[in-house]
């Protein structure tokens, strides 16, 4: 299984970690610089208090009253001479120093200001380090889940999912992962899809997913709650009431026979007598996936420029394979190019020794150019291989040129 969403959860949690360790950095300067000034206003407070104290105004009565205020001597007691008065030393604070009571009260204000200002970002420091605390712990968390392996019993579950949709011919999904099963369905399920083009992947990731089999139409519906959808890096929230996934013309006796906790089923099987019966031309599951097999084999060998397969077919008409789908990568595993046709046959040229497909009623998409099949065909070479060997491949299921 591959390791790429842990790596992209330890991704994001780094970058979570740097993001809020620059921003705690950003706030923690803010609050070095409120303190810094609060400290001055503090200063400066005290130092108004202190002069303020200095020139306070004695009591009445007190022999010390200033004479230019209007207080006079006392009866019996004659004024100092200037000689006799102590002299302002340089300790002692001159009027003209003193500071002005509207300045003390600005400072007053200034320094209730920044302390609620500092308050306040003491405040908003702590809930930024609590959001920091609270992200790691959750990064943390998604991490460790990604990495736990999965269940043997949601193993299971997810394999035989897996083989269902394939003995149906639904090959584009593939579940990456699953934690839990319960009556609720299954829980933190990843999965990824392939466009029916193949050229682009849908990653899907829900909380729970459920799944329902209606027996009437025989339709398999996989619904996703809480979680993710992205296609082409756009990435959009499933909705509230699900996304959902159907699979038309289904067995749904073999999804309840395999998955019994999963699948739950709704309505009922038509009778035998009243179901509609499937075109001859069609294959059982069995021998869809041996031709499946064969020729994946004849096209590993062929020395195209991409590597062609067989991703899907219904049926065999002859000696014409009927409903085909063909995915066409490079060396690098990308999807590059595919087919969808009606009819496919391997065409051998046996005086030229070519051997080619021949694809009929279709659509070939190749490097971002559609190109429309008519029913004359389409001839897809296949060198390096040889009538003969192709022959014995196909068991006969050729056409001659």
């Amino acid at each position: 299984m591959s390791r790429w969403p842990a790596y992209l959860a330890i991704l994001v949690l780094l970058t979570v970690v740097v993001a809020l360790v620059l921003e705690a950095k950003r706030a923690a300067e803010l609050l070095g610089t409120a303190e810094l000034a609060a400290h001055k206003a503090e200063q400066r407070a005290i130092q108004a208090e202190q002069q303020l104290s200095e020139f306070e105004m004695p009591p009445p009565g007190s022999n010390s009253q200033n004479p230019q205020l209007g207080g006079g001597q006392p009866d019996g007691v004659s004024a100092e001479s200037p000689k006799t008065q102590e002299p302002l030393g340089a300790d002692s604070p001159k009027l003209t120093e003193a500071i002005d009571l509207s300045d003390y009260t600005r400072l007053q204000v200034e320094l209730h200001t920044t302390k609620e200002q500092l308050g306040a970002l003491t405040k908003l420091l702590n809930e930024r380090n609590d959001e920091f605390e609270r992200r790691v712990k959750a990064a943390a968390a998604a991490s460790k889940s990604s990495l736990k392996p999965m269940p043997q019993g949601v193993r299971h579950c997810l394999q035989a999912l897996h083989e269902c949709l394939r003995i149906e011919g639904y090959t584009s999904q593939r579940f990456l992962h699953a934690m839990a099963l319960d009556a609720e369905g299954l829980h933190e399920v990843e999965m990824l899809e392939a466009s029916a083009n193949g050229l682009s992947v849908a990653f899907l990731r829900a909380g729970r997913m459920t799944a329902q089999v209606d027996r009437s139409v025989g339709m398999l519906e996989l619904r996703f709650f809480d979680g993710h959808r992205a296609v082409d890096g756009e990435r959009a929230a499933l909705p509230e009431e699900g996304f959902v996934m159907t699979f038309k013309e289904i067995d749904g006796r073999l999804f309840e026979r395999r998955l019994p906790f999963l699948v739950r089923g709704v309505g009922s099987y038509v009778t035998a007598a009243a179901k509609p019966k499937r075109p001859a031309t069609d294959l059982d599951p069995g021998t869809r996936r041996q031709w499946l097999s064969r020729m994946e084999k004849v096209l590993s060998r062929a020395k195209t420029d991409l590597n062609w397969r067989v991703s899907r077919l219904r049926g065999l008409d002859g000696a014409q394979f009927l409903k085909i789908e063909l995915i066409g990568t490079d060396d690098k595993n990308l999807v590059v190019a595919s087919a969808h046709c009606d009819r496919m046959a391997f065409e051998i040229d046996e005086r030229s020794g070519v051997v080619s497909l021949l694809l009929n009623d279709g659509v070939l998409r190749q490097r971002g150019v559609e190109s429309t099949i008519t029913g004359e065909g389409y001839r897809m070479l296949l060198p390096g291989l040889t009538p003969k060997e192709t022959i014995d491949a196909m068991l006969g299921m050729i056409v001659k040129k």
